[in-house]
């Protein structure tokens, strides 16, 4: 028999990872407050329908209704073997028609066989049909007094309203990789199945928070390995590789500012068979969790293994908030890239270049992260680069180039040029909220401060008008990128274009035939602010 068969819980105290269900249930039970209808949703492997088989027992026990049945009298063993009359499991997704709710209609009528309650356990109950859920919602709206429901689902949102709002609804969480480890070793250790710490936390990664699925790859692990203690590599024999590892080392690398490593260990993993999108939602969590580590280190003791939690702390202490922030940003709109058609690794390596030459970027963003940065560190008294996006200097690499002297921007009042700086990062928020400003705002320039208010000069009366309708997202987006709420005005450009020109009629090169507005002048003008210190 499988693992997670011969390891189903047979009570609410073998149930790992849901306490507060737990809790409810034996609470409701304890004070005969039973309902007619529950719903357990959650993601798979997380102990919804072990439950829904516990909560039978402990309403059809001898001793019962109990939260802690016995297993061994009469109706508990019948349960458990799977032959009691009066508890029928249904799965909904290969009975899930009308006829199919008709006929559990019409003999949920009788009373129960040889037992105190007739239990429905509805497997997979958004499978469902419309005429399906329809006839059985009849059933509860009138239930009759012997019958109990509980439907099982991963997705109740497909439910009908009229159904959800009759069932008491019961949310089973991802299991916490620290549980599933510890659960994990005790089977291994009572199952003879030798496997060290490291492969425990690999198995549990991959499991994505459902029990069933770990202990699945335990036992295929330990049919693989032959006997011998199961790690890592026997896992990527078995399995393939996740791509976890190679995640922290495109991460490593690009918090080191080493492009050729980055590019090259993409290299590799491509030549070995692993999927780029896999590879980028694996970086993207890898980023996630050295900002977590941040802002609050107590919530990554959940999404990771002990050790993992204790080194993405150590990782993050040296990484400024504003590189993590920019970092999820550029590889989320890689991936959204990927999906809609582009070149999966082509996007990847785009997007680690975009942040490990930060220094070379020529674009407002490029300059609004280093500006950022170099807030940040100045606000904490850290030297600081203004061309890096690392904490580990390159000076400490053989052959890298030395960093300009430590320079440092105020926070200080809001000028416009502040504002131009950041207007890349507030049009990349407001267009993943809202793709079809994406062309309006792309011919938008920012062409005026006044106080609290700024005033966007759009390319023609179209854009304006669509950009006027949203105007809303931009204010949130300003508030959020630049931390003070600020009024957005929108006209439309009508001056006479002339060759070097913005829209709005604003010049776009000084005497020198510098551009007033770009990268280079804003950082410029970032260092003559730094100087009047």
């Amino acid at each position: 028999m499988s693992l997670y068969r011969t390891w189903r819980p047979l009570s609410f105290a073998d149930l790992v990872g849901q306490d507060a269900v737990v809790r409810t249930l034996s609470a409701a039970i304890e004070g005969g407050k039973l309902a007619h209808a529950y719903l357990f949703s959650g993601p798979r492997g997380s102990g919804k329908t072990s439950a829904a088989k516990i909560l039978a027992r402990c309403i059809n026990c001898a001793n019962g209704p109990t939260a802690t049945p016995d297993n061994t009298c009469e109706n508990c063993r019948a349960m458990i073997a799977g032959t009691a009359l009066d508890v029928l499991e249904i799965d909904a997704a290969s009975n899930r028609g009308i006829d199919e709710i008709r006929a559990l209609r019409d003999a949920v009528k009788f009373a129960p066989a040889a037992m105190r309650m007739k239990v429905y356990i509805v497997d997979e109950a958004h499978m469902l049909t419309k005429e399906g859920a329809n006839a059985f919602l009849k059933t509860l709206e009138e239930p009759p007094a012997h019958a109990v429901f509980i439907l099982a689902t991963t997705e109740p949102e497909k439910l009908p309203l009229t159904i959800l709002s009759r069932c008491q609804r019961y949310a089973f969480r991802r299991i916490a990789i620290p549980v599933m480890i510890d659960k994990m070793k005790a089977i291994a250790s009572a199952e003879g199945i030798a496997i060290d710490e490291a492969a425990l936390a690999a198995i549990a990664y991959r499991a994505d928070g459902g029990l069933r699925d770990a202990l699945t790859m335990l036992e295929q692990a330990a049919a693989f390995s032959g006997g011998e203690t199961i790690g890592g590599p026997t896992l990527d024999l078995a399995f393939g590789a996740t791509g976890r590892d190679v995640a922290q080392d495109v991460l490593n690398a690009t918090l080191d500012r080493d492009a050729p490593a980055a590019l090259a260990t993409i290299e590799t993993a491509s030549d070995a068979g692993t999927d780029m999108q896999v590879l980028m939602r694996s970086l993207i969590a890898a980023f996630r969790n050295l900002l977590v580590a941040r802002v609050d280190p107590d919530l990554l003791a959940r999404d990771l293994a002990p050790e993992d939690a204790v080194r993405a702390q150590t990782r993050a202490k040296g990484v400024p908030q504003a590189v993590l922030v920019r970092a999820l940003r550029v590889l989320t709109d890689a991936m959204s890239l990927a999906r809609s058609g582009g070149n999966p690794r082509l996007e990847l390596e785009t997007a680690l270049l975009r942040l490990i030459l930060t220094g070379e970027d020529p674009t407002l963003d490029g300059v609004a992260a280093r500006v950022a940065l170099l807030e940040e560190r100045w606000q904490t008294g850290a030297p600081a680069a203004p061309t890096g996006v690392a904490a580990t200097s390159t000076a400490a690499r053989p052959g890298a180039p030395v960093d300009p002297p430590p320079v440092a921007v105020p926070a200080g009042r809001l000028s416009l040029q502040k504002v131009r700086a950041a207007w890349q990062s507030i049009r990349s928020k407001v267009e993943s909220e809202y793709h079809p400003l994406r062309g309006p705002l792309s011919g938008a320039t920012v062409a005026e401060l006044n106080g609290d208010s700024i005033v966007l000069v759009a390319r023609n009366s179209v854009d304006a008008a669509i950009v006027r309708e949203r105007v809303g997202l931009i204010e949130a987006a300003a508030a959020d990128v630049l931390g003070t709420t600020l009024k957005v005005a929108l006209r439309a450009d009508t001056a006479p274009r002339a060759k070097g020109s913005a829209p709005g009629g604003v010049a776009s090169v000084t005497a020198d035939g510098s551009d007033p507005d770009g990268p280079d002048a804003l950082f410029n003008y970032a260092s003559e602010r730094i100087r009047e210190r």
